[in-house]
C-alpha cells in the first residue's frame, strides 16, 4: 500500500470503531457528554460508517477528486470540533471535551497523511513530476493517423481548452507554434519530430500571459502499434506545479479537466481517422 492508501485505510478504520461505538453504546456517551438523550449520536454513527464505506472505495479507486473532498471533510470536522471546544453552546462535560480533542487529534494526523499521499499523486521517478497518460485505439492507417495527429497548426481545432493555435517559425523539430485561450497565449517548441511515430513539445509556461500554475509542462503524441497490427494513438504529459501547495489543492481539479479535455480530444481524432 502506498502512503495515500494507509492513510485512508486509518481513517476507515478509525471512523469504524467511532461509527460502531456510537451506535452499541449510545446511552453510555450521552452520558460522558452529559448530554440529554436524543438520536444525534445514533445518526453520526450511521453517517462514519457511510464515510468508512467511502473510504475503502477511494483505498481501491485512489481518484483525485473524492481524495480530496475526504480531506476537506476530515478539515471541516477538526474545525467543528475546534468550535465546540472554544465555545462549548451545550455545556459539554470535561471528559466529553477530551474525547472531542483525542478524535479531532486522530482526525487532524489522517487529514494531513492523507494530503501528502494526494500530493504524490500521478508521479513517476522524480518527487514533484506528475504523468498523466491518456490512449486511444484506433482503426486507420499509420499515415492516416499520423496525417491526423501531426496537424499541429490546427491543434485548435480539436483541442477544447485552445482558442488558436499557429506555426510562428520552423518545421518538424524546432517548429514553434503560438496557441491562444481566453485572450491569454503563449509559445510551444517542438523538441522532438519522427515521421509516423512521435512528436514532442514544450511548453513555455513562463510566459507573462500563460494561464496555467504549472513551472513546466511537455507532451507526446505517438502511435503505437501492437503485435496484432492494432494501432493506438497515446499521449503523455509531463509537468510540475509551481507551488508545492497546488499538489494538494489544484492537482485533482487539474486532473478532472485535463482527463475531460484530452478524451474530447481524442473523440474528435478517432472521429477523422475512422471516417469513411
Amino acid at each position: 500500500m502506498n502512503t495515500l492508501q494507509k492513510f485512508l485505510a486509518a481513517n476507515a478504520l478509525f471512523s469504524t470503531a467511532i461509527g460502531v461505538e456510537l451506535l452499541l453504546f449510545q446511552e453510555e456517551v450521552e452520558q460522558l457528554f452529559g448530554l440529554p438523550h436524543s438520536n444525534f449520536f445514533f445518526i453520526l454513527g450511521i453517517l462514519l460508517l457511510v464515510f468508512a464505506l467511502i473510504l475503502v472505495v477511494e483505498i481501491i479507486k485512489q481518484r483525485a477528486l473524492p481524495v480530496l473532498w475526504i480531506i476537506v471533510q476530515d478539515v471541516l470536522w477538526v474545525v467543528a470540533s475546534i468550535v465546540l471546544l472554544i465555545w462549548d453552546p451545550y455545556n459539554i462535560t470535561l471528559e466529553g471535551n477530551i474525547a472531542i480533542a483525542a478524535v479531532a487529534a486522530v482526525v487532524t494526523v489522517v487529514a494531513i497523511g492523507q494530503s501528502k499521499g494526494l500530493a504524490r499523486m500521478d508521479e513517476g521517478s522524480q518527487r514533484g513530476l506528475k504523468i498523466f497518460r491518456f490512449s486511444r485505439k484506433v482503426k486507420g492507417s499509420k499515415s492516416k493517423i499520423w496525417e491526423v495527429i501531426s496537424d499541429v497548426g490546427n491543434y485548435h481545432k480539436v483541442a477544447p481548452n485552445i482558442d488558436g493555435a499557429k506555426i510562428v517559425s520552423g518545421e518538424k523539430e524546432g517548429l514553434v507554434r503560438q496557441c491562444t485561450h481566453k485572450g491569454d497565449s503563449w509559445t510551444e517548441t517542438c523538441t522532438l519530430w519522427q515521421d509516423e511515430r512521435q512528436y514532442s513539445f514544450k511548453v513555455n509556461t513562463n510566459a507573462p500571459d500563460y494561464p496555467y500554475p504549472l513551472k513546466t509542462l511537455s507532451g507526446t503524441w505517438k502511435i503505437d502499434e501492437n503485435l496484432n497490427h492494432e494501432k493506438e494513438i497515446i499521449m503523455v504529459f509531463e509537468f510540475e506545479y509551481k507551488k508545492p501547495i497546488h499538489n494538494v489543492v489544484l492537482h485533482p481539479l487539474m486532473k478532472y479537466q485535463f482527463t475531460k479535455v484530452c478524451e474530447e480530444l481524442l473523440d474528435k481524432w478517432q472521429e477523422m481517422i475512422e471516417k469513411k
